[in-house]
């Protein structure tokens, strides 16, 4: 399917305004309930908050101690959802939990932690969540400090591995039930009709510099970290003029140390986690009230040596250490307002505000993993203002590319690539890349590859994918920049090597499928380095 990108005026039942997970699973919902549905970021799909997460699909363990059951219940339901909607990026992940003698939290605490856990997890054909003992925490992980070490928790939740790719997929989910879809194109008003009733939005399409109107009985506001300066140009302040409590996390990237993910309570209280992913080890998060501009965040020094020196105290590796850091990244938490709550204990429940009757809808802390049940309730409500639309089949509609009825038997079959292996000539690296990129729909990019000139060869020296990639982005994806290519239509962007020996090549390729002057190239690598300069800044 080629999406073009074409922005003109069109009357909708709703505008849902911001391309991350929670916007593009709202887009999804209400087109599969039939409702004509228009969605508009100011940058590209997954660009934000959603690129910038922990990576994972969890229950919630830390949320027991806010005494918020109804979220990890939710949370972990809609964990094994979304294992049977993707299981191509959606996998699970062993964690430990090491308690030491000076931990914060006791053996005690963390067994009675674990048996709610597993108490409130659906299904009981697997494996139980428990409290090991030293030396079969060491046998598992002998990463982990042996010294004082008085046992470990021991359960598993789900790596998200391409949380990028999987906010793509809602958006392309949309686009094939009718939803009309378009990055880099900038809310500048919200419409009004003459009784003060919402009517829509005024956009302007940031590559041509065009404004259309695209009119709305119901406009949905899912734009993370600039949700109260959307409702200020809305003029809406029914709830008051803050709904939103933006805080920092960021994440360091270090060679890969574990097997397992670790999650490690500090000295403040706090939890943190060591991830497994890809080539690294993903460590994070760090909570601190932010104020300043979500697009401009980043890393600094003293929160780098901040996770590195509590990840220590669980980790004797010697890479352990600012030095050994490949990147970092940094995003900003769309949390909802709680007067007088620090950082790390304002719940995580997603809430959908409604204003205006009913037809001006913002969404508050959201939760990766339940993108899809705020999508639902959203959906639902939006159904009630409009007096039509169907039920919700998110739960049941596959996001693996072919938008199929689930089966969890038939993803075990899929996702199995030897036959593909020995006849597509591709290696077999290549196509579980693909896989993983495209879930079902990776046939399609196999296809491709055969038929365009130089489709299967390597896009970069240091990762397995190919230039059938680049076509299918530009050609299928809506990729529009370097940066969308390198980081969020493929993982090279955020591999070791981060794409700075192949960006110029990639680009030249981009250029020519894009019809791109050698001025827009240049602006284009320039963008993207500086990108990469800003994953480095802590070093300064």
């Amino acid at each position: 399917m080629t999406h073009t990108r074409a922005l003109m005026d069109g009357d909708y039942d709703v505008v849902v305004i911001g391309g991350g997970m929670a916007g593009a699973g709202v887009a999804r919902d209400l087109a599969l309930r039939g409702l004509a549905v228009a969605l508009v970021d100011k940058g590209d799909f997954a660009s934000a908050t959603t690129a910038l997460s922990s990576k994972l699909i969890h229950g919630g363990l830390r949320y027991l101690e806010l005494w918020d059951f109804g979220l990890v219940r939710e949370s972990l339901r809609e964990r094994e959802t979304l294992r049977r909607l993707a299981p191509h990026v959606v996998k699970p992940l062993p964690f430990l939990i090491p308690i030491y003698r000076d931990s914060s939290r006791g053996l005690i605490k963390v067994r009675i932690g674990l048996k709610i856990y597993d108490w409130l997890t659906p299904g009981r054909d697997r494996e139980h969540y428990r409290v090991l003992r030293p030396i079969d925490a060491l046998s598992l992980e002998p990463a982990i400090h042996a010294r004082d070490l008085r046992g470990a928790g021991y359960y598993f939740d789900d790596l998200l591995v391409f949380p990028e790719r999987l906010c793509l997929e809602n958006v392309l989910s949309a686009c094939r039930h009718g939803a009309r879809v378009f990055n880099y194109a900038q809310v500048e008003e919200i419409t009004r009709d003459a009784g003060g009733d919402i009517s829509g939005v005024r956009v302007r399409d940031l590559l041509s510099g065009r404004v259309v109107a695209l009119g709305a009985s119901v406009v949905v506001n899912a734009t993370g970290p600039w949700v109260d300066d959307v409702r200020a140009l809305a003029g809406v302040d029914e709830r008051g003029r803050r709904i939103l409590r933006r805080t920092k996390g960021i994440h360091c990237l270090l060679p890969r140390m574990t097997d397992h993910a670790i999650y490690h309570p500090t000295s403040d209280d706090r939890m943190i986690f060591v991830i497994p992913w890809r080539e690294f080890s993903l460590v994070g998060s760090t909570d601190t009230d932010f104020a300043g501009d979500p697009d401009r965040v980043h890393a600094t020094r003293e929160e780098v040596d901040y996770l590195l020196g509590e990840v220590r105290k669980a980790l004797p590796d010697p890479r352990v250490n600012a030095g050994a850091v490949v990147y970092t990244y940094a995003g900003v938490r769309p949390l909802s307002f709680e007067e007088g709550k620090r950082e790390s204990d304002v719940s995580r429940a997603h809430r959908v505000v409604s204003e205006v009757g009913g037809h001006f809808l913002s969404i508050t802390g959201t939760k990766l993993t339940c993108f899809r049940s705020l999508a639902q309730q959203l959906g639902d409500q939006v159904v009630r203002t409009l007096g039509r639309g169907g039920a919700s089949r998110t739960a049941r509609v596959t996001l693996d590319g072919v938008d199929d009825e689930a089966n969890v038997v038939e993803a075990r079959t899929w996702l199995d690539v030897s036959a593909e292996a020995a006849t597509s000539g591709l290696p077999r690296e290549t196509l579980e890349t693909l896989v993983t990129t495209y879930g079902r729909a990776y046939p399609r990019v196999v296809e491709l590859a055969g038929k365009v000139a130089g489709g299967a060869e390597r896009l970069c020296p240091e990762n397995p994918d190919v230039v059938a990639e680049l076509h299918a982005a530009v050609q299928d994806e809506m990729a529009v920049s370097l940066q969308d290519v390198l980081l969020r239509r493929t993982g090279i962007g955020t591999s070791h090597c981060q794409g700075l020996d192949c960006a110029e090549d990639i680009g030249q390729r981009m250029a020519q499928l894009a019809g791109w002057s050698r001025r827009r190239l240049d602006a284009e690598l320039d963008a993207y380095h500086a990108h990469v300069e800003r994953s480095h800044k802590f070093k300064e």
